[in-house]
């Protein structure tokens, strides 16, 4: 398996995600969880079309290998695995679907070049022989590779990281080599050119509204921010 460069990685790091400046809130640490379950009346009431969210003309709608509309609509996160941003962003997202199990959220991860496509193929490949979803042991995983080694994972990794969890290297093999996965992939690839998405994590909310503001880094644009969510469920 060919990696790029560290220079090249450190590209794609900075890639992801467009550059935020760091949150000036007091460093009150709270889980996830309790950041969404904040009262809503100190969250900013209003949401500007064009600064928040953008409108998209063509609805981005649920494969058919992804679950369906929950009862509230549903979200689409589109990730990297590699990404420290979607690294970041990945428990809060959890958390989200644990308090509002009524809203089906749905991660997709982007095939936008050769690298991330590689990944997606790994993240596919084990949604299709995992007996349990494994997408967040999987980012986790990835996480704790740049973290500790400054880099992405390479198939030793990989293999590594499988056996862990139970999975057997010509299973994956077959199908990480599944032309269906790459049907799966170009699904993915054309709804993100479609809806002009190019960097991670963006999430998409009943599949018309992206959302703009930035991934939050504090409890206050936490709030903010899954308060933008919950009312573009609404429109």
């Amino acid at each position: 398996m060919r990696l790029f460069s560290v220079l090249l990685l450190s590209l794609l790091v900075a890639a992801c995600q467009p550059a935020t400046e760091e949150s000036n809130q007091p460093n009150t640490k709270a889980s996830p969880a309790e950041k969404i379950m904040q009262p809503e009346a100190t969250v900013a009431e209003r949401f500007v079309e064009g600064k928040d969210y953008r409108v998209l003309e063509q609805v981005i709608a649920p494969a058919a290998f992804e679950p369906q509309a929950g009862e509230a609509g549903y979200v689409i996160e589109f990730l990297w695995p590699g990404c420290p941003h979607c690294q970041e962003f990945n428990p809060t997202i959890v958390a989200f679907a644990l308090e509002h199990p009524e809203v089906t959220v749905i991660k997709r991860a982007a095939p936008a070049n050769e690298r991330w496509a590689m990944d997606a193929r790994v993240f596919f490949a084990l949604r299709e022989i995992s007996e349990t979803n494994l997408d967040d042991e999987l980012l986790a995983f990835y996480q704790g590779v740049r973290v500790n080694h400054e880099r992405l994972p390479t198939q030793p990794d990989l293999n590594r990281f499988m056996a862990e969890h139970g999975i057997a290297e010509d299973a994956f093999a077959a199908a990480y080599e599944d032309p269906a996965l790459t049907d799966k992939l170009r699904v993915v690839l054309e709804d993100m050119r479609g809806a002009n998405i190019s960097s991670v994590p963006t999430v998409v909310v009943n599949g018309r509204y992206v959302v703009e503001a930035p991934a939050p880094h504090s409890q206050a644009e936490s709030q903010r921010y899954f308060a933008l969510i919950n009312h573009l469920l609404t429109l």
